[in-house]
């Protein structure tokens, strides 16, 4: 007989958050989108025009982008489990 799949070993329930927490969640996640599609015409624009600094600058506000929100979910994920 199998346990429910609630009780198995890779089902971990998650406590509940505030709603200010997941509205501004919400807010971050969304101001994140806008900003990675102005980084995206941008860094379009700037192959269009030939420009290799601006890719350049395109290049690296995209990895200051990954790294940024890399580092969000890390503390959220980290938050979830020692609080």
């Amino acid at each position: 007989m199998r346990l429910p799949w609630e009780h198995s070993r890779g089902f971990h329930e998650w406590e509940s958050t505030t709603p200010v927490v997941d509205a501004l969640g919400a807010v971050v996640g969304m101001i994140s989108v806008v900003i990675g599609g102005n980084a995206a015409l941008s860094l379009w624009f700037a192959m269009r025009d030939g420009d290799d600094a601006g890719i350049l600058q395109s290049g690296i506000f995209f990895v200051a982008i990954a790294l940024a929100n890399g580092f969000v979910d890390l503390l959220r994920r980290w938050r979830r489990h020692h609080y």
